[in-house]
């Protein structure tokens, strides 16, 4: 068993050596050499088939657990997840907790959501346009109380992608707003005024649902400018 278990992985000569490990597990399951609820080889199996510390061979395997790709179960080990998720490349992951990235991050938003919002605002039917509003006021009493949530504010982005109709808008923006959410989380950032955000919120959608394509995206570039602003002066 153990001898199968080394020829399915090669040696790692990249010097981010977590990140090899993580292709390669991911390439595994993608050419279904590891199917949904294999178990993994055990660390100590696992770096001496890839010739690697088992401290690489560990971290690579809590990003997979993070990713979703594997699931690890104290006491008994590590196995492919059963509904797996997408291959990602796992050198941006290796970024989150730069400040480069969320600038990044915030470039890549700011070329789709402007597409997004111009096409909400021709798209959008007045029942999805009230539940957002719903969301909005249900957010609004939330910070009255003292609560906030970072996961929130990025759902009102994404429930914009999905006013387009266009499911591989949403899930782009699905993707990028998890990235955006665990690259927070990485470098412990929060934005310092979710009233702000809430304003802005409000704003896009009142030009969405005035039909206002060029009011939307006007309004959706201040947001971003200040969310920039923000990652900008409090830096790193």
């Amino acid at each position: 068993m153990a001898t199968q278990e080394h020829s399915l992985f090669q040696p790692v000569r990249r010097s981010r050596v977590s990140e090899d490990i993580i292709r390669q597990i991911q390439d595994l399951i993608a050419a279904e050499h590891l199917q949904p609820g294999d178990r993994l080889p055990g660390e100590r199996v696992l770096a001496e088939a890839v010739s690697v510390s088992r401290q690489s061979v560990r971290e690579a395997l809590r990003v997979l657990d993070y990713l979703g790709v594997v699931m690890v179960r104290p006491g008994e080990g590590t196995f492919v997840a059963t509904t797996p998720p997408s291959p990602v490349d796992p050198s941006l992951y290796s970024l989150l907790s730069e400040r480069s990235f969320l600038l990044d991050l915030l470039e890549a938003r700011r070329i789709l959501e402007e597409r997004i919002v111009h096409l909400a605002a021709r798209r959008a039917t007045r029942e999805d346009l009230d539940a957002m509003d719903d969301a909005l006021t249900a957010r609004e009493s939330g910070l009255a109380a003292g609560k906030h949530d970072v996961a929130g504010d990025l759902a009102f982005h994404t429930q914009l992608a999905e006013l387009t109709g266009n499911p591989v808008l949403t899930s782009v923006m699905r993707h990028l707003s998890e990235m955006w959410l665990r690259s927070r989380e990485k470098t412990g950032r929060r934005p310092t005024s979710p009233h702000k955000a809430l304003q802005f919120h409000r704003q896009i959608l009142q030009a969405v649902r005035r039909r206002q394509p060029t009011a939307a995206r006007r309004a959706l570039r201040r947001h971003l400018d200040d969310m920039r602003a923000d990652i900008e002066e409090r830096g790193q």
